[in-house]
């Protein structure tokens, strides 16, 4: 675990971007077979210990490299090296087989307004958030690295075996089909919502991007799309600015799919 501590120690030297909360997956990505490892599910500002909580989670789980689902009933920490005084979620693990697994979080959803900050239009959205990785164990390795998300993001090649200066491109599928959404792929001491060096643009009609990886060190990859169509979500729980209760019927006029991937480059 020593990189991810050191990562995480780094972290807390960050300037907290004036923007929306994230959702992210750590591990060590690369193990042996049979090893006990410690998994972390993340949300809030990485540079803010104060800004770090845990949201309501509609699912935290392994992939084995057979294909079986494990889901995992996580235990809430409220302290972390780098951070401090915060909550997290996190859940020792065995990686009993050799393989890729991932490792896969999804918040429950929401729906948010931006006209609820005071200088928007209305425009309320139903939000999916999903944050993946692969974990390498022994010495077998996949060739496909599918979380089974609604919005599915894969890398071109092997994630924890990328290096310092590799290229790498990515598929991003929304319902199975190609689709231009929106990326990002940042490095850890990078502002991920307003860095210059930040890494954005969109996928295009064949669903495709390439990130040049140019430290070492971990990174967030991370895939947007909206969907047209107007419904209504019920509540699971109460908002905290009385937005709504648990129970209520609350419309909303399009629906975001995001996928964070965490990767760890290496030398």
């Amino acid at each position: 675990m020593k990189p991810f501590i050191l990562a995480l120690l780094l972290f807390g030297a960050m300037a907290v971007p004036a923007c929306a909360h994230s959702l992210w997956v750590e591990s060590n990505d690369v193990a042996e077979a049979g090893d006990l490892q410690r998994i972390y599910s993340l949300y809030g500002h990485a540079g803010s210990s104060s800004s770090m909580n845990v949201p309501l989670m509609d699912a935290t789980y392994l992939l084995t490299p057979e294909g079986q689902r494990l889901d995992l009933k996580m235990e809430k920490g409220n302290w972390l090296a780098g951070f401090g005084w915060m909550e997290y979620l996190f859940k020792d693990v065995v990686l009993h087989w050799p393989g890729d697994y991932m490792f896969v979080a999804a918040r429950s959803p929401s729906v948010y307004d931006p006209a609820w900050g005071g200088s928007s239009p209305s425009n309320p959205r139903l939000g999916y958030s999903f944050a993946q990785m692969v974990i390498h164990a022994g010495n077998q390795s996949g060739e496909s690295w599918d979380a089974g998300l609604p919005l599915k993001l894969q890398p071109g090649q092997a994630p924890y075996q990328v290096k310092i200066g590799d290229n790498v491109t990515f598929q991003v599928e929304y319902d199975g089909k190609p689709v231009n959404a929106s990326y990002s792929a940042s490095y850890w001491t990078w502002d991920a919502h307003d860095g210059d060096e930040v890494q954005t643009g969109f996928a295009g009609d064949q669903g495709s991007f390439q990130v040049n990886f140019s430290q070492a060190g971990p990174w967030q990859v991370g895939v947007s799309t909206d969907i047209p169509g107007q419904g209504n979500w019920t509540a699971t729980y109460d908002h905290s600015a009385g937005r709504f209760k648990s129970g209520d019927q609350v419309p909303y006029n399009t629906t975001r799919y995001s996928t964070v991937m965490s990767i760890w480059v290496k030398k």
